[in-house]
């Protein structure tokens, strides 16, 4: 005789039961993939898409290339969020200032074993997305910075127009809360990432040493290419950016002939209409040509290269340095706000 028939509850209960573990089993598997999806989100589209392994005590973190995270160095000057940084660049001797191939043509070594025995203190205050005089202008007032010798990167530094970032600091109401928000987020990256790093992605980034400004890289970009130069010449260019520059070399309040131009080699280097710019200024223009450069992403100087390049910056500069850290008298440099 069938079991079923001596227990017709047995029959009902192995029907119940299957349907039961398949629904516990399909919600596992959707909960997995919740959390999957978003840990995929968490680790490509935040600050966890990049490596700690830049923080120290003298660094913190610049950039991260996500969505979500992107850049925190404008608003680290801006609202003097990192108070150790906006103090040296306030107090630096020698400033350079431009754009992110200005900071790695100079985050090198040669660079700065240079400056460290030849100036009493330097600042390389440049940022990436290109943000100009625009930018450049204000937050040197803010800074109330009043160095002895200016190095300034003509590559279309004088246009007067800012890059996203900048627009939000200097324009948006609520810039201060979010940066601060990125800022508070890298304790919780260093903590986490900074333990396992094998949590976190490994996208583009860099840091930045609050007392010189230098930069230090990390994560993967493979896309060397060689450097080379644009033979056009802009005329329009030029005009546009002498006047601008005119107006701003004058709020500097620095012996002319201690503010150097230089441009810094990249993929097309405009170097034709920089050199004009220059002239048209009156300004020295020092930028070494040499062959055999590359860049590492198709824009900045690799490593090998900034090498090379600012060493034959500063063999060139170095005399002009020197002989005005000589000559002028180091100002009284006030706090910033």
């Amino acid at each position: 005789m069938n079991d079923a028939h001596l227990n017709p509850n047995t029959a009902s209960s192995r029907a119940s039961f299957v349907p039961r573990s398949r629904i516990t089993a399909y919600i596992f598997i959707v909960l997995a993939a919740i959390l999957a999806a978003s840990y995929y989100r968490l680790r490509t589209d935040s600050i966890f898409a990049c490596q700690a392994n830049g923080y120290s005590k003298g660094q913190y973190l610049a950039y991260c290339q996500s969505d979500g995270y992107g850049d925190f160095d404008h608003g680290a000057f801006w609202f003097d969020l990192e108070p150790a940084a906006t103090r040296s660049a306030a107090a630096a001797d020698v400033l350079f200032i431009g754009n992110s191939r200005m900071q790695y043509g100079f985050s090198s070594t040669a660079a700065q074993d240079w400056l460290a025995k030849n100036t009493p203190s330097y600042y390389l205050l440049g940022f990436a997305y290109n943000p100009r005089v625009q930018f450049e202008r204000a937050l040197l007032s803010k800074l109330a910075a009043r160095p002895r010798v200016y190095v300034i990167n003509l590559d279309t530094f004088f246009e007067e127009n800012g890059d996203v970032p900048a627009r939000i600091v200097m324009d948006e109401p609520n810039a201060l809360s979010r940066y601060q928000h990125k800022q508070r987020w890298q304790y919780l990256h260093r903590a986490v990432c900074g333990k396992v790093a094998g949590f976190c992605g490994n996208s583009y980034s860099f840091f930045r040493t609050r007392q010189t400004g230098v930069w230090q890289s990390s994560g993967a970009i493979s896309a060397n290419k060689a450097v080379s130069v644009d033979p056009k010449f802009d005329a329009e260019m030029v005009a546009r950016e002498t006047v601008s520059g005119r107006v701003f070399l004058d709020s500097l309040g620095v012996v002319p002939g201690c503010i150097i131009f230089t441009l810094v080699p990249t993929v097309d280097t405009p170097s034709a209409t920089s050199s004009a710019i220059a002239t048209a200024l009156h300004t020295d223009f020092i930028a070494p040509e040499l062959g055999g450069l590359v860049t590492f992403d198709g824009s900045h100087l690799n490593r090998a290269s900034a090498e090379r390049w600012s060493a034959a910056f500063f063999q060139a500069a170095g005399p002009k340095i020197r002989d005005c850290l000589r000559t002028q008298t180091a100002p009284q440099v006030t706090s910033a706000n």
